[in-house]
């Protein structure tokens, strides 16, 4: 059973015109260090970056209330795709979430699902 899902597109240079504006004060309150490491040794960060926001806001959307951004971490799986970890999954539910860019947008969906 469906229990929400979300969906969330940013604009990859507003996204870095805040990342130049605020530095580290925002990378720190949005991203895990995990997600720093990986995203700011990448060629575009922003771009990584704003992805990676964009699957946190859908994260939100989809649970259907706010969690601080730095207690959801995107991860990759074992086959490379995007993940999601959070304590706020309850046991039982099961998250999928899908990223994307095109030009300057990020665009990323999550689905959760309940046990019945």
């Amino acid at each position: 059973m469906i229990h929400g899902i979300g969906i969330d597109t940013v604009e990859i240079s507003k996204f870095k015109r805040a990342m130049d504006r605020w530095g580290d004060k925002l990378n720190n309150r949005l991203f895990t260090p995990a997600e720093l490491a990986y995203c700011l040794g990448q060629r575009s960060p922003e771009r990584h970056l704003s992805a990676r926001f964009a699957a946190k806001v859908s994260f939100f959307k989809a649970l259907g209330r706010p969690v601080r951004y730095r207690d959801v971490e995107v991860i990759k799986d074992a086959t490379g795709a995007p993940a999601l970890v959070s304590n706020s999954i309850e046991k039982g539910m099961s998250v999928s979430v899908s990223i994307s860019h095109d030009g300057d947008l990020s665009i990323a969906q999550t689905v959760i699902e309940r046990a019945n």
